[in-house]
């Protein structure tokens, strides 16, 4: 977590609440302690200072805040946040970076709340270069069920090792490969070269349905401040509950877990072959 639908909700937000347009002015960093062991990264986030917000872009799991000459990127990690925030409001818990911004409309702040400190801020060059190595994303309309199944062609990795891939298809991560596979009844275990094309055809469509079922139930259920972006995922995006415990909701026996890739996968052994 997060991924794509968690990551649009983001963006979203973010141009909901006039970000687009807005002059950065000031960034503060934490003062990060040396005992700190979480992997993210905010590296040239000061190169923004007097750059306007053009547009928010996303691929994927990154977002890009877009200026006339350059991007500033943001991987959200496992527990990242953005918080806008009124200039003058006290900063949330495990702020990480604060961003000011200003327009004629007024002034705003944003805060990237990250309590394990994974997620990245990083200055790029290029809109390019912010999404370089990235996969065609998994909602893009131009992203057809024909290119999905030209990309499998060959391959005889598992399917869901493949599917986390992000240079194959950006934006699904271990919640929603998982959600996908489960919907047409594919093993996460199955090598991608014993797939039918028939049936590689209805896990793509499986992946749209899954992705857009979550963006929308994200978008429509907001917190106390509006903000749509959900950490956890054990609410109604999924009809399978990845945590120990559950159950199948097609067959309702317990799930099965296997290591793939050094994620977890969660299955139907009955129904998922």
């Amino acid at each position: 977590m997060p991924e794509l639908p968690e990551v649009e909700s983001l963006r979203r937000y973010l141009v909901r609440e006039g970000v687009v347009g807005k002059k950065f002015v000031k960034v503060e960093l934490e003062d990060k302690p040396e005992s700190a062991h979480g992997t993210g990264t905010i590296v040239g986030s000061n190169q923004a200072i007097d750059q306007t917000v053009s547009s928010i872009e996303r691929r994927g799991k990154q977002l890009a805040m877009v200026f006339d000459d350059s991007v500033l990127g943001f991987h959200m990690g496992m527990t990242g946040q953005v918080h806008v925030l009124d200039r003058d409001e006290l900063s949330p818990r495990f702020t990480r970076a604060q961003f000011d911004l200003t327009d004629d409309h007024g002034d705003l702040r944003i805060a990237l709340v990250d309590p394990r400190r994974w997620a990245r801020v990083q200055h790029f060059g290029s809109l390019d270069h912010a999404f370089a190595g990235l996969g065609p994303d998994a909602l893009d309309p131009a992203f057809t069920v024909n290119h999905f199944t030209q990309l499998m062609d060959g391959i005889t990795a598992r399917i869901k090792t493949l599917l986390l891939n992000q240079t194959v298809v950006a934006g699904i991560g271990n919640i929603y490969a998982d959600e996908s596979l489960h919907r047409v009844e594919i093993s996460p275990a199955r090598r991608v070269s014993d797939i039918s094309k028939t049936e590689l055809e209805k896990l793509f469509a499986a992946i749209r349905i899954s992705l857009e079922h979550a963006l929308e139930y994200i978008v429509s259920h907001p917190d106390d401040r509006g903000r749509p972006y959900i950490v956890d995922a054990y609410d109604d995006r999924m009809q399978l509950h990845r945590k120990p415990g559950s159950f199948c909701p097609r067959c309702e026996i317990p799930l099965a877990t296997l290591k793939l890739g050094g994620r977890t996968a969660y299955f139907c052994s009955n129904c998922q072959t």
